[in-house]
């Protein structure tokens, strides 16, 4: 993975080829495939971005006082954090490569809801701490978030991430979206 991870960074994604990760790694293709079907699978396993921070953050919000937004700011947070370490056309080719996983889920039978980790518990709980009314369908509120942070993200990376932070801007506009969709 750290030989792919330095490749990618010199020579981009789309540049570099399994044979080009094996030479770096002094491993051989056979090995390769042992531990990974394609190079895609390499990129999801380097977690350019880890769901793992977001839910510990998500976590010490819900443990006090707040406000939706500041829970959602919570989750988003850390992926934003974290993507920075890493060229934006790699972030940019793992999101594309989370929504071809989750195309293959979908045609698997995965259920919905097992799609949006991201936002899916901690939106559970707020609707029981009155965040979010009584009737909103939180699965569908935590699909719409997902959907909108990866594509938030992929047009974040495609433009070299820029200047300004993605945190808070996305954050109340995912606020907005969710509560909205109860009026």
């Amino acid at each position: 993975m750290q030989a792919a991870l330095a490749l990618w960074r010199t020579k981009g994604f789309a540049d570099t080829t399994v044979t080009d990760i094996c030479k770096a790694a002094g491993v051989s293709k056979a090995l390769f495939y042992v531990y990974f079907s394609r190079r895609e699978d390499v990129l999801l396993a380097v977690e350019v971005f880890t769901v793992h921070d977001a839910q510990l953050a998500a976590e010490t919000v819900l443990a006090r006082p707040y406000e939706l937004v500041e829970l959602i700011a919570a989750v988003i947070g850390p992926l934003e954090s974290q993507m920075r370490n890493y060229p934006p056309e790699l972030v940019f080719e793992t999101i594309l490569e989370t929504y071809r996983l989750e195309r293959r889920a979908l045609a698997d039978g995965t259920a919905q809801d097992q799609l949006t980790v991201l936002f899916l518990i901690p939106f559970q709980q707020a609707q029981r701490d009155g965040k979010l009314p009584a009737r909103t369908d939180v699965a569908c509120a935590a699909r719409i978030a997902q959907t909108l942070l990866t594509d938030c993200i992929r047009r974040w990376a495609a433009s070299d991430f820029g200047s300004e932070s993605l945190t808070e801007p996305l954050a109340r506009e995912i606020t907005e979206l969710v509560l909205g969709t109860n009026h």
